[in-house]
């Protein structure tokens, strides 16, 4: 219902789709894979027979990604033009969500282009990358002594910390990215920063909110280990390494000078 509201009601007039139809392509399609793609446009044909469904467009978001890509030396896909649309959308509406997909799909070149485009638009935005499975827990998100009851910061608590303090410039968007498996021994202490709580909730009793101007990205290659209370608590975009190819890498290294 968010995302509806947020993305398609600004856009209503005389001559729009349904908004039913709308929602339900744009929210289900960055969830399919290659192979079930066409069989869930084909239901989408069958349960609204006649109606048609434009895509909603950025024209200045589409310009800006095009702008990135192309000065990074990418090959331009409007699939993957579409994957970094539809992880935009997401983030409209949510402030934790996950890019799925086996490596070789593009997910870090759409997560840097998210972040470069939105910068062209007048956003500057800062991406933090870390990965939680090259440290321990304790290492993430610090320890408190039992003896002396002294704290200690972990990596993510002093980088969530520091985020989340006052922006310097108008506009400007932080984001911290998690590339690495998602399994219970980390991702349990986020579960209460990725509900509507917002809140981390650290050793020591400190919680720490997360601010408007911030949000969370998760890059991960499956959910396997991942509960349904976490799952559940993110918006989704699943990227198919089918869907690119080998030509795009192929093309691109022709033209790269050696």
């Amino acid at each position: 219902m968010r995302s509806r509201d947020a993305n398609f009601l600004p856009h209503v007039d005389a001559h729009t789709p349904p908004l039913a139809l709308s929602h339900t392509r744009v929210q289900r399609s960055k969830l399919c894979c290659c192979e079930t793609c066409p069989c869930f446009l084909g239901l989408i044909k069958d349960l609204f027979p006649g109606l048609e469904c434009p895509r909603v467009g950025y024209p200045d978001f589409n310009a800006a990604v095009v702008d990135v890509l192309t000065a990074d030396g990418y090959v331009i896909l409007d699939h993957q033009v579409d994957k970094v649309v539809q992880l935009y959308e997401t983030m409209m509406t949510r402030h934790c969500s996950m890019l799925v997909g086996p490596t070789g799909g593009g997910k870090t070149v759409i997560l840097n282009t998210i972040v470069k485009a939105q910068t062209i638009l007048g956003y500057p935005t800062k991406l933090i990358t870390i990965n939680p499975k090259a440290c321990s827990v304790i290492e993430l998100y610090g320890i408190l002594d039992p003896v002396t009851r002294d704290w200690t910061d972990g990596l993510y608590s002093k980088i969530f910390r520091e985020m989340n303090r006052e922006t310097s410039e108008p506009n400007e968007r932080r984001y911290s990215c998690f590339d690495g498996d998602v399994d219970a021994l980390w991702i349990e202490n986020m579960n209460s920063v990725m509900d509507d709580n917002k809140l981390l909730t650290l050793a020591n009793g400190e919680r720490i909110r997360l601010a408007p101007h911030c949000s969370l990205l998760f890059e991960v290659g499956d959910l396997n280990y991942a509960s349904p209370a976490t799952v559940s608590r993110a918006g989704m975009v699943f990227v198919d390494p089918k869907n690119l190819g080998f030509q795009p890498y192929w093309d691109r290294f022709v033209v790269t000078p050696s």
